[in-house]
């Protein structure tokens, strides 16, 4: 059952839930607008309230942390009405030494050239799930104390005594993550305005952390057919992502390897993290929501397509409406968003976003959006060039007896 609680009112979440191990952060609200880009973010912080490293912050342009118990699922643009509007796992037991409190926080893109703040948003709230049931077990609603606020500090986990405690905190903050980030001490590119001070931090044992490098917030959305240039880093994050209920589409990673090697990673095939390819597909969702590729060797490959397949209906219905999308992060500080922009109703696949691995020092990322003829349901390829080509790839699915019955009845 459920508890609702009140502003500072802590309580335990592992001493009463002692099986739990994993917990799912649920964040929502209702916008007045559809103009408004909230994001969530967390700080996972030392005794001394700070970062240890920038490592330890996550955000929309570096959404895994403290080695991989803190996940956040990507940006999103939805309200409370369709569920949760960002959601971040946890898993209590993988949170490093190091890090005694995980502060999560909501701020509003380019808040202020846009003249928005939190005073425009109705049923905000924060609560905790248990990851493996889906069962809420704690909810705190922020109220409507805020006015010209534009980033907010919703609650607090931390450690007490070997256990995880809760402290919903809905504290406003003026000058949105930059602010945040200077409180928490992550330095970033954007000049920060002066933070209203949260409760003092209990006093550390050990020497206060050395402040991390620089890291830039910069989100770039694609138009058609357009490319963009940005830093090659040791980790790239792929997201397939969207909108539409009941919908289920699977991500699909072709690559190139350094040697020339072709193949792909997609819901049969999830890759490897230590062998080649160095990819991975995290799962496959067979519902509303998103699917990740995580590159883990990017100077082990050439290039990389990132393409879509319609999995239910039969191929029938616009990816487009669907609001799908690929998003590429290259965890030093760019976030490609390459979104669908043509009605296409009768297509299998469509092809989003193309990677080119093979500039020194970085990476182009180019909005392709091609799709397969109409009901055609041969894959794509991507040859040893770089270049692809659709409708000459296999039917994987109609191999599998998942054709069209398949694509009625799901797969699996």
């Amino acid at each position: 059952m459920s508890v609702t609680l009140l502003k500072g009112q802590k309580v335990d979440l592992t001493k009463k839930h002692p099986d739990i191990q994993e917990v799912t952060v649920g964040l929502g609200w209702d916008i007045a607008g559809t103009d408004f880009d909230l994001d969530a973010s967390v700080f996972l912080l030392g005794g001394n309230g700070k970062v240890e490293s920038e490592g330890d912050f996550v955000f929309y342009n570096n959404p895994i942390a403290g080695e991989g118990s803190v996940l956040y699922h990507g940006d999103s643009r939805i309200g409370s009405d369709h569920g949760d509007s960002e959601q971040i796992e946890v898993r209590l037991s993988k949170v490093p030494p190091h890090v005694e409190r995980l502060s999560f926080t909501v701020t509003i893109h380019d808040a202020e050239q846009k003249g928005q703040h939190f005073g425009q948003l109705n049923k905000a709230y924060i609560r905790i799930l248990n990851r493996v049931s889906g069962e809420e077990i704690l909810r705190f609603d922020l109220g409507k104390d805020f006015t010209a606020e534009t980033a907010i500090v919703a609650a607090d986990l931390y450690r007490h005594n070997g256990e995880w405690k809760f402290n919903p905190v809905a504290r406003g903050f003026h000058g949105g993550l930059a602010a945040l980030c200077a409180h928490f001490g992550v330095e970033t590119d954007e000049e920060a305005a002066p933070a209203e001070a949260l409760p003092a931090p209990v006093p550390e044992s050990k020497p206060a952390a050395p402040v991390p490098s620089q890291a830039k917030l910069s989100k770039i959305e694609l138009k058609k057919k357009e490319t963009v240039n940005i830093q090659k880093s040791t980790r790239i994050t792929a997201h397939l992502e969207w909108d539409a209920d009941n919908m289920d589409l699977d991500l699909y990673c072709f690559y190139v390897t350094k040697a020339g090697e072709q193949g792909k990673v997609y819901w049969k095939d999830l890759g490897s993290a230590d062998s080649m390819p160095y990819i991975t597909l995290s799962g496959d969702s067979q519902n509303k929501g998103q699917e990740t590729i995580l590159i883990h060797r990017p100077d082990e490959l050439k290039y990389l397509l990132f393409a879509a397949y319609s999995a239910l209906s039969n191929g029938i219905g616009s990816f487009k409406s669907m609001r799908a999308r690929a998003v590429v992060d290259n965890h030093l500080g760019s976030t490609v968003t390459a979104p669908l922009l043509e009605e296409n109703k009768y297509a299998y696949w469509v092809a989003i976003a193309h990677v080119d691995l093979t500039i020194p020092g970085g990476m182009k990322v180019s909005h392709v959006e091609a799709y397969s003829g109409r009901h055609k349901e041969n894959s794509p390829v991507l040859f040893p060039d770089g270049t692809f080509q659709m409708d000459i790839g296999p039917i994987e699915f109609k191999r599998d007896g998942k054709g069209f019955f398949g694509g009625l009845f799901g797969k699996k």
